[in-house]
């Protein structure tokens, strides 16, 4: 795949983690539209969108904020002219995976039906992502979810189900007994066929679609760099996970923290990465240096990070 080149991008600075023959990871501080319209057609094999909500407010953290003012009437269609970019970035076994809340997400949905459908896309999964950390109102059910709207590219979409296995929870229906080498196993007999189906516990099972075993940050977690809209490694290592083929290409255009760069780093995928703000890409140039050098202390190779502007 080709990606944006270096020289393309303005006052480049390349950050060396000891191996230059690797293609470098991009970190580039511009507004998302444009960084998306850099890349080639076809480029990126995943897009994680996690733009601002539509809260009406500005969002602060100790380490910035951003302006999340904008009325929804205004937010959709800024969204909408950078879905597009995004589609047209995507392989076509690529997803997309945008990541909202109950302000603006059936909106989003509509405008990415209108984009993906035409063209041979698909809904894959409306993902609910449930936590309990945050306020509770006198007037509503506590509002304890964001939902991911997982939109592929073509009936080709690349997915790693077994990548992303979870723990099978007791308790269940099923039955545990042992099998005949004496491991655990759940088991349960189908009433109208009397057909019987047997999981090893060991294995583990393939997430469903509501994930409530992944908890948001906290104020001690360790994870926190102060960026007020920053989401846990474990979530994007399941999403990235799933979704992204060995070596491939991730694009976050609204990376915050830097959360999807370095789970990316980590699973040895590439990425490009952009944030509008300087105190983004600041916080997230020092969070990816940091994760690289410790992997190669480690004894791992990592791509160099090229930082710029556009």
């Amino acid at each position: 795949m080709s990606v944006a080149a270096p020289t393309q991008l303005a006052r480049p600075r390349r950050v060396s983690f000891g191996s230059p023959g690797l293609t470098p990871n991009q970190l580039v501080r511009g507004d998302a539209r444009d960084v998306l319209a850099a890349q080639a057609p076809g480029s990126l094999d995943v897009i994680y969108i996690d733009p601002p909500f539509a809260t009406g407010r500005t969002q602060r953290g100790r380490a910035g904020a951003y302006d999340d003012r904008a009325p929804l009437g205004d937010f959709l269609p800024w969204l909408a002219e950078r879905l597009r970019l995004a589609h047209r970035a995507l392989a076509d076994t690529g997803s997309l995976l945008l990541h909202l809340d109950y302000r603006a997400v059936h909106h989003a949905r509509v405008e990415l039906e209108r984009i993906f459908l035409p063209a041979r896309g698909l809904l894959v999964n409306e993902l609910i992502w449930a936590y309990s950390v945050g306020g509770k109102g006198p007037r509503a059910f506590g509002r304890k979810h964001d939902t991911i709207l997982w939109f592929a590219k073509s009936p080709r979409y690349a997915f790693f189900p077994d990548a992303v296995r979870v723990p099978r929870r007791p308790g269940s229906h099923m039955r545990v007994k042992l099998d005949e080498a004496g491991a655990p196993i759940q088991e349960k007999t189908d009433r109208k066929t009397g057909r019987v189906y047997r999981y090893p516990v060991a294995a583990g099972k393939v997430p469903e679609d509501v994930w409530t075993d992944i908890e948001t940050l906290n104020r001690s977690d360790r994870e926190r760099t102060g960026w007020p809209s920053q989401k846990p490694e474990r979530l994007l290592t399941r999403l990235l996970g799933a979704t992204c083929p060995p070596g491939g290409r991730v694009g976050d255009v609204f990376v915050g923290s830097g959360t999807t760069a370095v789970v990316a780093q980590r699973l040895g995928f590439g990425f490009v990465c952009g944030d509008a703000s300087a105190d983004a890409t600041r916080v997230a140039e020092t969070r990816i240096t940091r994760a690289a050098r410790d992997s190669v202390a480690a004894g791992q190779k990592v791509p160099d990070l090229v930082v710029a502007t556009l």
